[in-house]
């Protein structure tokens, strides 16, 4: 082979890691289909089809295909417990409409959706494209909030796990008030707090010693729990008084539910709640102390970092309130929506126009020393619309791009999470494209369970909206993650003992007084320190008025002191002035008489001898006047 031939024998790609050969290019040109299928999947129903024949000849039950599949989850769990894998849960709401299309139809079973779609509307025939979505259960227009509540919610509050609870659907198709409710049927945010104080009512601890912070919990001294106490008390004096609407939907929970207390004397529970909404992906806080207004009359608002890694996520400087009732906590909430953003548009007059976090954790201290947190985030997500639509502008319209955004960005996170959850790669998940996936991340790498309710108005007009949604849905359904881990802490040995006497101390009460009475106290020093303040001030103020006034008058004086003297230089010079003219008005005077003198007897000539005889006939009148 010559030397030519072997330069031109192209060399063969060496692979590296920072300029990889990029997957989609076969060398060898073999031959692949266009589409990407998912081979396995028909193997793993086929399986599990063989598991529920064996369990049917075994039982003597018939199962369905999804209790099919959960009994292949529990097998597969009692094989081996680390392996467990477990998918979101997500269902769906049909909105009460009146003139309801009957293009959506709900399978005998409850948890398929049939829509269908006319193809030819010329045609007396009417040829209609079905597809079918499915789901852990729908709700029609005939199920309320208790039933929702039950088959949603509660069993998660039960298990005390980390749970990320999402509204998703078209703008008014009823999201937050599935999360919030109204004045007379309660919604899944109030239910669940009062499920959450029925069962720790024995347990509550009344005193702020534990928080997370930054991600950790942290055991707090004296000073710090006195400032979270003084933070709570300020917040809920900005609240609106709900009592009387509190008791309302308290008697109406405990009515639609049986609650019942957790006995258990070896655990201290301390609840803290915060809440923030995403705004034109930026961050606010909604319980943050209002700050000093700006010049034009303005609260600014400070916009919040989101720190996260891998999972572990934490917003920098939000505001954690510590409360010890459910009243005190749906205080808070109510403060938040007053906060929140909401604009009217042509579809919905109250339109949320950000995504709200209402954030719940639970934190257990348990005697040995090891604490364990539960989290709980219900999330308000804002609806997506079609600006043909609604006809949004100006600002409207921005939010709109904003909104669809941060959704579409989610639509791809559940999207990657679906096709990569057996490749054990989580990092192509771009959860950080976005603030809301980015605060929402650990339920999208399934550090946290996640339950999704997608609402519906199940009206023509809104088909292809409801399409989309449905789509999206369908994704998050066959996500499958592994069972999530409780995260546990431990604090330090000071904090423990020091936690310890306080929880196994009697007397609870007295000690609530005393910490009650401890906070009226410093509050009293503060509004001294206050008093004193504004008293100098006033007290300065009145002596820089006294100050002003005594340089006035002194000025004032020396401004008529200088005037009079400027008046008597004024007329002595005046004075002298006039002597200076008076003086050189006479000269002046005498010399024009003696002219006048002089040309008279220029023209009256004298006699011979007076001229000889006079000294001065050679000289002329002006040499005369000189002479003078």
């Amino acid at each position: 082979m010559d030397s030519k031939e072997v330069s031109e024998v192209p060399r063969r790609e060496v692979r590296s890691f920072l300029m990889a050969r990029d997957p989609s290019i076969d060398r060898r040109f073999r031959p692949r289909p266009n589409k990407k299928m998912r081979l396995f999947d028909n193997i793993q129903e086929s399986e599990e089809e063989s598991f529920s024949e064996y369990s049917d000849t075994e039982s003597e039950y018939k199962y369905q295909s999804s209790e099919a599949t959960e009994g292949a989850s529990c097998a597969t769990s009692a094989a081996d417990s680390s392996n467990l894998e477990t998918g979101p849960q997500v269902f769906l709401r049909l909105r009460p409409v009146k003139d309801a299309s009957k293009a959506y139809i709900v399978s005998e079973e409850a948890n398929v959706l049939i829509t269908s779609c006319k193809v030819d509307s010329t045609s007396n025939n009417v040829n209609r494209m079905e597809k079918h979505f499915g789901f852990t259960s729908i709700f029609d227009s005939t199920v309320g909030q208790r039933d929702i509540y039950d088959a949603c919610v509660g069993p998660k509050i039960m298990e005390e796990e980390c749970v990320t609870i999402m509204t998703y659907g078209t703008s008014g198709s009823g999201k937050t008030y599935t999360l919030l409710g109204d004045d007379v049927r309660a919604g899944i945010i109030p239910r669940a707090l009062e499920n959450i104080f029925t069962i720790y009512q024995d347990t509550v601890f009344r005193s702020p010693k534990l928080k997370l912070i930054n991600g950790s919990i942290v055991f707090l001294q004296d000073d710090a729990s006195l400032k979270e106490l003084q933070i709570r008390k300020k917040l809920l004096d900005l609240c609106p008084d709900i009592s009387a609407h509190h008791q309302r939907l308290k008697q109406v929970i405990d009515g639609d539910h049986m609650f019942e207390p957790k006995a258990s004397t070896d655990v201290s529970v301390l609840v803290w709640v915060s809440f923030v909404e995403i705004y034109n992906e930026l961050v606010y806080d909604l319980l943050a102390i209002p700050p000093k207004q700006d010049k034009l009359g303005e609260v600014p608002r400070k916009n919040l970092k989101i720190v996260g890694n891998k999972g572990h996520v934490f917003i920098k400087g939000l505001t954690s309130v510590f409360v010890t009732s459910s009243e005190e906590a749906l205080r808070l909430l109510r403060l938040g929506q007053q906060r929140s953003t909401y604009a009217s548009t042509s579809v919905n007059a109250n339109s949320s126009r950000s995504h709200c976090v209402f954030t719940v954790d639970i934190l257990k201290y348990n005697r040995s020393g090891i604490t364990t947190q539960s989290s709980y985030k219900f999330c308000d997500l804002a609806g997506s619309e079609r600006v043909n639509n609604t006809g949004t502008s100006g600002l409207r319209l921005k939010e709109a791009k904003n909104i669809n955004t941060s959704l579409m960005v989610l639509g791809r996170c559940l999207d990657a999470a679906s096709t990569v959850q057996k490749k054990k790669n989580a990092d192509i998940i771009p959860y950080r494209d976005s603030k809301l996936t980015m605060l929402l991340q650990a339920a999208l790498l399934g550090k946290e369970k996640l339950a999704m309710i997608v609402t519906v108005t199940p009206l023509d007009k809104y088909y292809e909206e409801n399409l989309n949604v449905l789509n999206f849905a369908s994704i998050a359904k066959n996500i499958i993650f592994k069972e999530p881990v409780i995260k546990q802490h431990r604090v330090s040995y000071c904090g423990f003992m020091e936690f310890s006497k306080m929880s196994t101390c009697e007397g609870g009460d007295y000690t609530k007084e005393l910490e009650d009475e401890n906070v009226r106290l410093q509050l009293e020093i503060e509004q001294l320190k206050y008093d004193h303040v504004l008293q100098m001030q006033l007290l300065e103020e009145k002596l820089r008025r006294e100050l002003t006034a005594t340089y006035q008058e002194i000025i004032q004086n020396n401004k008529k002191q200088y005037e009079d003297e400027c008046e008597k230089k004024l007329l002595i010079a005046q004075r002298e002035s006039e002597f200076m003219l008076s003086s050189q008005r006479r000269r002046y005077e005498e010399q024009i008489e003696d002219l006048k003198d002089e040309i008279e007897e220029l023209k009256n000539p004298a006699s011979d001898t007076d001229i000889s005889d006079d000294p001065n006939e050679s000289k002329s009148p002006i040499e005369i006047i000189d002479d003078d």
